[in-house]
């Protein structure tokens, strides 16, 4: 078990040094925590996390590997990134946004597009995602999913317990 922020910093150094054919799937477990997984080729972290007030949150992962790689392709055509926006996708947001009009084929534009790395990243403006969110837990990217999120909740109920105990029990 590894705490979620220095996961987060192992990815984000890793999607700097490469920006493509990531996803980033978000759902809640039973219990309302956050599950996250991110993707990358054939390597999977699982982040479970719970909001502690919001800007901080506590969490607990792993880094994993996923034996079948076209799983995740199931989910969406586009993959994770940032995308810049040129002025003048800046001033068709902006438009679009002024006249109520939908913004979708201007974010399917840009999605077609590669992703860039954060110090790559010049334009004012810049498309993130997409993030895929599930209303469920997400136990379909790793044989391994459901056991890992049995033991990264239980680690996370322990540390919520000593460090935020009325966040487990708060009407006792």
């Amino acid at each position: 078990m590894i705490p979620a922020d220095e996961l987060k910093r192992d990815i984000l150094r890793r999607y700097n040094r490469d920006p493509h054919e990531w996803h980033v799937f978000v759902g809640n477990d039973q219990k309302g925590y956050y599950d996250v997984v991110v993707v990358h080729g054939s390597d999977a972290w699982l982040i479970k996390e719970q909001p502690i007030n919001p800007l901080q949150s506590i969490g607990f992962g792993v880094r994993d590997s996923i034996l079948d790689q076209d799983i995740v392709k199931r989910f969406t055509n586009h993959t994770f990134g940032l995308r810049p926006l040129s002025e003048r996708d800046v001033a068709r947001v902006a438009q679009a946004l002024k006249r109520g009009r939908s913004l979708s084929r201007i974010i399917n534009r840009v999605l077609g597009t590669e992703p860039v790395a954060f110090k790559e990243l010049e334009s004012p403006m810049a498309l993130q995602g997409p993030i895929i969110r599930s209303p469920a837990s997400i136990d379909t990217i790793s044989e391994n999913q459901t056991e890992l999120n049995r033991k990264l909740r239980i680690e996370l109920e322990k540390q919520l317990y000593r460090r935020y105990p009325q966040s487990i029990a708060p009407y006792l």
